[in-house]
């Protein structure tokens, strides 16, 4: 695996309308255990809905949206939909006219998401939105528990003047509530996460500084990585992420079980990468938490850079759009593209 582009950093931001302290942070993928076999999914859950009609209705989905319901300007978040957005001066997440291309088929719905961030000196730049999957903040919310399997599907497209820079992106993570102050999902810096009570591993382009060259990586906090930093799984098939292009990238986090009379953490989770509809990466005999109770309970759909070039400037900032966003208890596929 290629050197990651993004640094070595901690800063912490705050969401508008939930708590949620973002670290950023990295190393080199640490020393890694070799992928099981696996044969992936020959039919998920969107082959049954054309254009994704009614996928949202699915009794296995857990969340969908496509960003049609947005309102006023399109940074109005729709009624029940998601549970904050970055407000700040150096980004913006908006609905704003566009459609999904695939295959040479334009998708259903006139409206995707846009998160563009631009330069500003010595600060970082992060966009984006937030969804709480079970309790996050305290025991109360009235979410629920949370999951202990999850699968995540969304069209993303990166601008045709998008280069790589150093970044971090869309995280699954959770807190064991039970705890005295665990931390936050995107806490950085902490070598043993489980003595804090949480865990996450985020999904992002990795590229070369400047390069148009780019493929998706994890970048995970679990239980058995080496340093201080996020651990970089190896890729077993490289699959190239074109600017300019949509692309449906879909992943899968299982979290490991806890022995029943042992309590054992038990070295049985998972996570795996689709990118197009073909299997990427599959990292199994993960282990993320040491107690039943710290369930995935947060995901964020972002951008996050450790200070862009000056090129990306407010009126020339780096954009990424995503579309049709599926979260779901069973593998979810590509849409089925009608005519």
């Amino acid at each position: 695996m290629k050197t990651s582009t993004i640094g070595q950093v901690l800063i912490v931001a705050v969401w508008v309308g939930i708590g949620i302290g973002i670290g950023a942070s990295v190393s080199s993928a640490s020393a890694q255990q070799p992928a099981a076999a696996s044969s992936p999914p020959t039919q998920g859950l969107a082959a049954k809905y054309v254009n994704d009609a009614g996928l949202a209705k699915d009794p296995d989905v857990v969340f969908a949206d496509d960003f049609e319901s947005w309102g006023g300007d399109g940074t109005q978040l729709p009624p029940g939909k998601w549970h904050g957005i970055r407000r700040n001066n150096t980004s913006r997440t908006s609905a704003i006219a566009g459609k999904v291309a695939i295959a040479g088929k334009t998708g259903p719905g006139d409206r995707i998401l846009e998160i563009a961030c631009w330069s500003e000196p010595q600060k970082s730049q992060v966009g984006g939105l937030s969804l709480k999957l079970g309790n996050y903040n305290h025991a109360n919310e009235g979410l629920g528990d949370g999951h202990d399997e999850l699968y995540v599907r969304y069209y993303i497209k990166f601008d045709e003047n998008y280069r790589g820079v150093r970044n971090h992106g869309s995280n699954l993570g959770g807190r064991d509530l039970t705890m005295k102050d665990p931390a936050w999902v995107g806490m950085a810096a902490i070598r043993d996460v489980a003595s804090r009570g949480y865990f996450y591993s985020g999904l992002q382009p990795d590229g070369k500084e400047g390069s148009q060259e780019l493929e998706m990586v994890f970048y995970s906090y679990h239980m058995d990585k080496k340093g201080l930093w996020g651990d970089g799984y190896e890729i077993q098939t490289r699959i190239p992420i074109r600017v300019g292009t949509w692309h449906c990238v879909e992943r899968h986090m299982k979290l490991n079980p806890i022995g029943p009379t042992t309590n054992e953490a038990i070295a049985d989770g998972c996570e795996e990468l689709w990118v197009d509809g073909r299997l990427s990466i599959r990292r199994d005999r993960l282990r993320f938490r040491r107690v039943p109770q710290l369930k995935i309970t947060l995901f964020t759909l972002e951008t996050y850079y450790h200070g862009l070039p000056e090129q990306f400037g407010q009126s020339n900032p780096i954009k990424v759009y995503f579309d049709n966003i599926v979260i779901a208890r069973k593998y979810i596929g590509p849409m089925q593209v009608g005519r």
